[in-house]
């Protein structure tokens, strides 16, 4: 034979096939049987036996495993063991790949969004599409993502972060907490937003809150008005009404905070983030283990010394405004406001519509969510000296000649025996408060206002400027205050449709 195979290899192929098989190849290769198209009876016989053979090893192989039963299983077990090795195996590498994928989609989402800034707060923070077409008309400055705002105003995202986080036990705080007294009694709670905050919040302030208008009736912290602007609409009137809301600031909410953002045209996420610096929730100090801890109390609100607060509150308060503006020009009234306090002023002629002007201003004060402070409601007629936001308004603008007189001998008590053991109202650091007044009577009287300067300065020539003390924090004092509420219908204009302030 041409292929010099050996008697193995001629034996593993008879016994792959069959011999006759075999034997009919190598005749067909030696060309001693001739191939035709259609194969022969006993072409087709051979390669049937070859087929019939092939089924009876495979059977008889299968009955020699089957006949051993424990072979069979140890062959069964092992096999499934392979198996199972081998998905466990597939599974672990695409388990471990899901891992490393969620880690660095984690990472990249940690880098590039704020997802939770504390319980309660941070539903809403993945939505991230902002009303473009309303910001501009505000002429605000929009952002794509919090990320956008991050690498547009400087702020890193884990500062954006800290500042907004919404904790309820802390052991920071972003605030100094401290109180003065009031003129009229009682004490003001200040929290005077640290460094880092402060910035973020003048930032919110000069880039967004300016550049809302506020409406004409405002003089309180808004560009070119005062409490001189505020008194000059008053000036000569018969009857003259003040009132004051209790609590302004922190009847404005957090919630009142972010919807007004979201008004602007802000994206959730962004309003979000935008309300939680702006506000702050009452918080205790509390001293564990002598471990000091700073515990919020209740809702957060626009606190009393953040530089925006102002901004925010005078926005807020734009649909009160405006009703309140109304209902004034219907009664024959004049309306302002500086920030807390209202102030009404008519003619003698108007003098009937004093009470429905009250009881209306009631009623749309407490539609607003304010409250009106039961012992700041004054009415003041001409007969009697009158005061606009400390300021006389009976026949010019004055400052009240009685303090003026106090404000002398103290000058002149001063000049005599220095600073020690003297007073003005309750103010802590003397030397503040009287440079403070004098600025107060410039804005009013400037001659008056530059003899007191000159006295000032005679003083600080002879006895030096007193030392001013340090005065320890005192600890919060939350109050409780009953509303009553008013069922009968308001007194007030028609609301614009293209008002955008509607919610509040």
């Amino acid at each position: 034979m041409s292929q010099n195979l050996s008697r193995q290899q001629i034996y593993d192929r008879i016994k792959a096939s069959s011999k006759d098989s075999y034997i009919l190849e190598e005749m067909k290769r030696l060309g001693f049987w001739q191939e035709t198209s259609t194969p022969s009876l006993p072409e087709q016989l051979i390669q049937k036996e070859v087929v019939l053979q092939k089924e009876l090893q495979e059977l008889l192989a299968k009955d020699r495993k089957y006949g051993n039963q424990e072979a069979m299983l140890r062959e069964m077990r092992k096999k499934r063991m392979q198996e199972a090795k081998a998905k466990r195996e597939v599974t672990k590498q695409k388990n471990e790949q899901k891992r490393k994928d969620k880690a660095d989609h984690w990472k990249k989402l940690q880098q590039e969004q704020i997802i939770y800034v504390g319980e309660d707060v941070s539903k809403g923070l993945h939505c991230t599409d902002s009303d473009v077409e309303k910001l501009l008309e505000f002429s605000l400055p929009a952002f794509e993502s919090i990320s956008d705002f991050s690498q547009k105003s400087g702020f890193g995202l884990p500062l954006i972060k800290y500042l907004a986080f919404h904790r309820k036990v802390s052991n920071k705080t972003h605030y100094h907490i401290f109180e003065i007294p009031k003129k009229s009694g009682g004490k003001r709670r200040i929290s005077a937003p640290k460094p880092q905050l402060r910035y973020f919040q003048q930032w919110i302030l000069e880039n967004i809150l300016n550049k809302i208008s506020v409406g004409e009736v405002v003089h309180g912290f808004t560009a070119k008005k005062s409490i001189v602007t505020n008194a000059e609409l008053h000036l000569g009137k018969d009857i003259i009404i003040n009132i004051d809301l209790q609590d302004f600031f922190p009847s404005i909410s957090y919630r009142r905070v972010k919807g007004l953002f979201s008004k602007f045209g802000y994206s959730e996420q962004l309003s979000t983030i935008f309300a939680l610096v702006c506000t702050q929730a009452h918080t205790e100090e509390i001293l564990l283990d002598d471990v000091k801890y700073f515990v919020h109390k209740g809702e957060r609100f626009l606190p009393q010394g953040s530089p925006a607060s102002p901004a925010i509150s005078n926005i807020i308060a734009y649909k009160l405004d405006k009703r309140l503006k109304g209902l004034a020009q219907k009664l024959g009234f004049t309306y302002t406001r500086y920030a807390d306090d209202l102030t009404f002023s008519a003619n003698q002629d108007k003098e009937q519509n004093i009470n429905k002007l009250l009881y209306f201003v009631k009623q749309i004060i407490n539609d607003e969510n304010f409250t009106i402070h039961p012992d700041k409601l004054h009415i003041m007629r001409g007969r009697h000296q009158q005061k606009v936001t400390g300021i006389v308004v009976n026949e010019k603008l004055n400052v009240e000649r009685k303090k003026l007189r106090k404000f002398r001998a103290l000058l002149h008590n001063i000049e005599v025996n220095g600073w020690q053991n003297q007073t003005w109202g309750k103010a802590f650091h003397l030397i503040n408060a009287v440079e403070g007044y004098i600025n107060f009577v410039n804005m009013v009287n400037p001659v008056k206002a530059l003899v007191f300067r000159e006295k000032l300065n005679t003083i600080i020539a002879k006895h030096g400027k007193p030392i001013v003390e340090v005065k320890e924090v005192v600890q919060e004092i939350v109050e409780t205050v009953a509303v009553t509420e008013i069922q009968e219908e308001m007194l007030a204009p028609k609301e614009e449709k293209t008002d955008w302030w509607n919610i509040f």
